[in-house]
């Protein structure tokens, strides 16, 4: 019952992680927001905020960051439509250029047909507007909904890979091992006259009866993660509150087939060779280790780990910069399942490295474990995989982001110049840049505007072919407020229509000084922008300089709030700021700060985009972590009887318990170590390549906290089971059945 048990937990625990992930993927794509302001709206019509940026894949369209707004003529046109009752313009955000609207609210006619009056609308609209019915319309109203829910959709796709990965690997290791353990009561039934036939049928119907009672009853707990998961990730950001939680039954069913196809396909490939041996050589082998390890499962682990050295390969000779996590952290999985494949191999190793600290630290007691492990390479080896993956995917993954955020972090360091900046809680005045400019003391002051856009002709076909950060900047102060150095033109010529871009950005697209590139703008308009300078910049700057006032134009405020100020090289920062505060004291709504208020709102920004690597971490390790406690319980159990007759043989229960935790020392710094070594192979690639150095960034403690729980759960789960299975007479347990 106990291994029933065991494997119950693990497709339990593996179908509602697969729910939860299947959720969260459909709720983005939903993206249903219950309309608040446009309730009694039957259509609403909208800005389409996805774009289909050159190069990019048709059926992932980009989102545009800026509120793409709809023609308020549009108004009177569909008021004209047959079955359209009123109209009514809105207005949400920013200050919208003259004579547009955020959003066309309509109302159809008593027994219209809803969705003949949106085809007729439909109809007299461009690609740039969209209709939007039901749920929805609250999109129209929330513009970073559907930027948010494509993250989301993004993400909840890498959880599920990832989850299915480690589970689909904890589900077939704890149906290997408890069939393992029942090795003796299928070699009495091939002795009996069972047929193979008969023995695969039975323990595939078995696994199928257990896991459709296991993964009926992860539905409700699987709708629970996962909208627990999404309220953590709306509540920092991630996604947009308002967003409704959805999990229909698509999701529940692709979960309960993937947990109950996992779970067969482990029944099958660990119950094979107990089916397919002969009666008496299986009585005889019933009580002694069988072959080390399988042919089919040494393949799967070195293409599995062939697979990883190819990632990180593509980690450090295509990625490049925050693009690095994206073949990064797949590498950290694959290695973490390969050496946990090869455990029945890598355990022989490590027993073998370690009998001298144990034998000498444990005496006889140590002695007997040694024995012990080097005689149940197998069973070893199926309780030291999880640890293994624990430890390498927590390591790896935790690490890989501490790296990639502190060199990211070192990135807008060196991209950041200014030594002051001046906020305004509404427009500024368009005289204050020039104000501030001549004071004494201040190298250059300069307008700050930043969105994102898509360059469309010439072919963009650089590394930043998915959008590229514009900043606007004022003309006057562009040279000292940004770390570049102008090598053609002048920043001077940064008026109207213009642009400066990075001389090899511009190599690549073919472009000179004079030339023009159309730019589609974060509101899905278009310019058509004379190259005003080249310049040289940081690697990783793939940033675009255009006018302050031509690129607040085109976003969602409408204008500048923002103005960096870098002081000359004999003039104190902390003095430029306190002179700055002194000057503009008489001027409402105006505050002075430093350069770290940016650096506040960089590592808050990436600090959200951290916390979803860690809801995965803790998502896969949390699974790992039951797997480890799982297998090592049921493991130890099965062992009552040996105890027990070791125990009439002379040793006393002290003896036998401090056995079983040299025993799961042994286990827990062996799968530890290995998880260590699978982690190291990528985090050592991409800290040499991001950072110069081989020492990942981090917290040592991250390492500790890791490898301490890993520890700690091995030796729990280990002498906490032998504990209890030693609490009877030592005859009692060594009649007892394994």
């Amino acid at each position: 019952m106990g291994t029933f048990v065991a494997a119950f937990l693990a497709m339990f625990f593996a179908a509602a992680i697969v729910m939860a992930c299947g959720g969260l993927i459909e709720t983005g794509i939903r993206t249903a927001v219950p309309p608040q302001q446009l309730a009694s709206a039957d259509i609403v019509v909208a800005g389409n905020q996805e774009y289909d940026a050159r190069g990019g894949d048709p059926d992932e369209p980009a989102i545009l960051p800026e509120r793409v707004r709809v023609d308020a003529g549009l108004e009177d046109t569909i008021s004209d439509l047959p079955g359209v009752q009123d109209t009514t313009a809105y207005v949400f955000d920013g200050d919208p250029p003259a004579g547009t609207v955020d959003a066309i609210g309509v109302v159809t006619e008593p027994g219209a047909d809803v969705s003949e009056v949106r085809e007729a609308i439909d109809a007299e609209l461009d690609g740039a507007t969209t209709t939007l019915v039901g749920d929805q319309r609250g999109q129209a109203e929330l513009r970073e909904a559907k930027g948010t829910s494509v993250n989301i959709v993004a993400l909840a796709g890498v959880f599920t890979a990832f989850a299915i990965m480690v589970s689909v690997f904890g589900v077939a290791s704890m149906l290997a091992l408890s069939i393992t353990q029942r090795q003796q009561e299928l070699a009495l039934l091939r002795a009996i006259g069972s047929t193979p036939r008969q023995v695969r049928r039975l323990i595939l119907r078995e696994t199928l009866a257990l896991s459709l009672a296991a993964t009926a009853l992860a539905i409700a707990p699987g709708r629970f993660l996962g909208e627990f998961v999404f309220d953590q990730l709306a509540d920092r950001g991630i996604a947009t509150e308002g967003v409704a939680f959805h999990q229909g039954w698509i999701p529940t069913v692709a979960a309960m087939g993937i947990a109950v196809v996992a779970a067969l396909a482990g029944a099958l490939g660990a119950g094979r060779r107990a089916a397919r041996i002969r009666p008496t050589q299986a009585l005889a082998e019933a009580s002694l280790e069988g072959r080390l390890i399988g042919g089919w499962r040494v393949f799967i682990a070195l293409l599995l780990i062939g697979g990883g050295v190819a990632l990180t390969f593509v980690s450090i000779a295509v990625m490049s910069g925050p693009l690095t996590p994206a073949t990064a952290a797949p590498a950290v999985i694959v290695f973490a399942i390969g050496f946990a494949l090869l455990a029945p191999v890598l355990a022989k190793v490590m027993t073998f490295v370690l009998q001298w600290p144990v034998r000498a630290l444990g005496g006889v007691t140590g002695q007997l474990a040694v024995l012990n492990a080097r005689g149940r390479t197998g069973r070893m080896a199926a309780v030291m995989a999880p640890v293994v993956l624990l430890t390498g995917v927590a390591t790896g993954m935790l690490y890989l982001q501490t790296t990639n955020d502190d060199a990211d972090r070192q990135i807008f360091a060196d991209s950041l110049v200014a030594d002051a900046v001046v906020t305004a809680e509404n427009r500024l005045d368009p005289e204050l840049v020039e104000r501030i400019d001549e004071l004494p003391g201040v190298a250059g002051a300069s307008e700050y505007v930043g969105s994102t856009g898509f360059i469309e002709s010439p072919d963009d076909s650089s590394p930043a072919g998915e959008g590229w950060n514009l900043q606007g900047v004022t003309a006057r102060g562009a040279d000292a407020t940004t770390p570049v150095d102008v090598t053609a033109g002048a920043f001077a010529d940064l008026r109207g229509d213009t642009v400066a871009v990075e001389d090899q950005h511009a190599g690549r697209l073919s472009v000179d000084v004079g030339d023009t590139i159309t730019l589609r703008m974060g509101d899905n308009t278009t310019i058509d922008a004379q190259v005003a300078a080249l310049f040289s910049a940081p690697d990783d700057y793939d940033t675009l300089l255009l006018p302050a006032e031509t690129l607040a134009a085109h976003t969602t405020e409408g204008f500048a709030t923002r103005i960096l100020v870098t002081a000359d090289p004999d003039t104190d920062p902390g003095t430029l700021r306190a002179e700055l505060t002194q000057t503009l004291a008489d001027e409402n709504g105006l505050t002075v700060s430093g350069r770290d208020v940016l650096f506040s709102e960089y590592d808050e920004q990436r600090t959200t985009a951290t916390f979803a690597i860690y809801i995965m971490v803790i998502m896969i390790a949390g699974y790992a972590a039951i797997t480890v406690i799982n297998t090592l319980a049921s493991s130890t159990t099965a062992r009552r009887r040996e105890f027990g007759l070791q125990r009439l043989a002379g040793s006393t229960r002290g003896q036998v318990l401090r056995m079983v935790g040299i025993e799961g020392a042994i286990v827990a710094v062996s799968g530890v170590a290995l998880g260590t070594l699978a982690s190291i192979a990528i985090l050592v690639p991409v800290s040499l390549k991001r950072l110069d150095s081989v020492l990942p960034s981090g917290s040592p403690f991250i390492y500790a906290a890791t490898a301490g729980l890993a520890v700690l759960l091995t030796l729990s789960a280990t002498l906490l089971p032998a504990w209890r299975a030693t609490r009877g007479r030592p005859a009692e347990s060594a009649l007892a059945i394994e």
